[in-house]
């Protein structure tokens, strides 16, 4: 189909990348909820990425390498600079706002780090039926 190939596949693969990226630096932003829960958001995280791609999989032509060496260093990387942006930003003032604007930098490198991992490329099934990934 022309929504899954050519230059869409790119737009896939930042869907997918953007996605698991919040997810990740959302999740680590709660450690006292996650403390509470007896959760480790790294493992939880894993788990969740593993589920999405198997069912990706049955949708996209691609699928994101979380099992690539970049991957945990990359969304460790994102994760701290957004620390270093929340704390910048309630800092304020001059200082506040410049090492917010280099927490942004290393962010959105972290980011195009992640983006760059090599996708997982597969052939679509030939159904359209969805099948539990859980």
């Amino acid at each position: 189909p022309k929504l899954t190939s050519g230059r869409n596949v790119l737009w896939i693969k930042f869907f997918l990348t953007a996605v698991y990226a919040t997810m990740y630096v959302r999740d680590h932003q709660r450690p006292a909820f996650h403390n509470a829960l007896g959760v480790d958001p790294d493992w939880y995280a894993h788990e969740v990425f593993t589920k999405t791609s198997a069912l990706s999989r049955q949708i996209f032509p691609i699928t994101l390498d979380i099992e690539h060496p970049r991957w945990q260093t990359g969304l460790v990387r994102l994760q701290k600079a957004n620390a270093d942006l929340a704390e910048a930003r309630a800092e304020g003032g001059l200082g506040g706002r410049l090492r917010s604007l280099g927490a942004q930098m290393r962010a959105a490198a972290a980011f195009v780090g992640l983006y760059t991992i090599p996708a997982k490329k597969h052939a679509l099934p030939v159904s359209t039926r969805m099948e539990p990934a859980y």
